[in-house]
């Protein structure tokens, strides 16, 4: 759950938290939009926020181990660790670690890792939350989870400073809670998607053809859900088109993603559109490079 569900509706904490992080746009690697806690830890009131949000929730839940995540977990778990009187325990990358170890390996939004922690830092059915900074696939979440149940620890919870609405790795999480502070905003949802967009759009103009016997239709949110799976689609409601594929492609995707957002994002949705066409009129070549290669791998 996110924290405004659980009686911290409006809480002014919350939004100074939020408006502390920095987004970096393709970082790592290209589509990723990071979110950068350092700013967070710049501003001492916004790290306070935090860390007294975080105490509030736990102090009273018996929890005996707080377990980080390498690296920005260790940054928030040990002064929620000391504040509840429960040790820390960290989660390292593979070879940091002197002794016994156990390992889990885990998927990130960009490639593969693995978590490693040591055999004598749990004792039998402690009671453990897990620290990290954000959630997104709930792959390392998933891969803390088992490694403390594989040395007999009790995890309660799983707590994070940012995660994405509507999370889809928490089915990742073996039904353990989900306490989040904060999402991303709707300008980085937005930016986002339409990097997806960009990158995928001959393509897709090619599937929304095979989705029609003759002249373009309305196409309906089932279709738009066959053709792009990421968005997070809902209602029944038909969405009209043009007749030029590229704008239906576009103008299609991009009022979705209206109807998933939040109604003050459909201006800037409008906008993005109208830069979006202008860069297609000005590759002339990219609709044929795109769709050689669906007809190569039209799935």
């Amino acid at each position: 759950m996110f924290a405004v569900e659980n009686g911290l509706q409006g809480d002014p904490r919350l939004q100074t938290i939020s408006d502390a992080i920095r987004v970096i746009p393709h970082f790592p690697k290209t589509g990723i939009m990071f979110q950068d806690i350092t700013t967070l830890l710049l501003d001492p009131v916004a790290f306070k926020h935090v860390v007294d949000i975080f105490v509030d929730r736990y102090k009273h839940m018996n929890i005996s181990l707080v377990a980080g995540v390498e690296a920005r977990g260790f940054i928030f778990g040990p002064p929620i660790a000391l504040a509840i009187g429960a040790k820390f325990v960290p989660l390292r990358k593979p070879g940091k670690l002197p002794g016994r170890v156990i390992s889990e390996d885990y998927e990130l939004e960009y490639g593969n890792d693995r978590l490693e922690m040591s055999m004598e830092a749990v004792k039998t059915h402690e009671r453990a939350l897990v620290i990290d900074d954000l959630v997104a696939t709930g792959g390392t979440l998933s891969a803390s989870i088992n490694l403390l149940e594989r040395a007999g620890a009790e995890v309660v919870e799983c707590a994070c400073v940012v995660g994405l609405p509507k999370f889809k790795g928490e089915c990742r999480l073996k039904g353990k809670p989900l306490y989040v502070l904060v999402e991303p905003s709707q300008d980085i949802r937005i930016e986002s998607s339409l990097h997806l967009l960009r990158r995928q759009r001959g393509s897709d103009v090619i599937l929304l053809r095979n989705l029609h016997s003759g002249p373009l239709r309305p196409l309906s949110l089932d279709q738009l859900r066959t053709v792009f799976p990421h968005l997070e689609l809902t209602g029944s409601d038909t969405l009209s088109t043009g007749t030029d594929d590229a704008k239906v492609c576009s103008a299609t995707v991009l009022e979705a993603l209206a109807k998933v957002l939040s109604a003050r994002a459909r201006e800037q949705v409008a906008n993005k559109f109208q830069e979006e066409s202008a860069a297609t009129s000005r590759s002339p070549n990219q609709g044929k490079r795109s769709a050689e290669t669906c007809c190569c791998n039209p799935a």
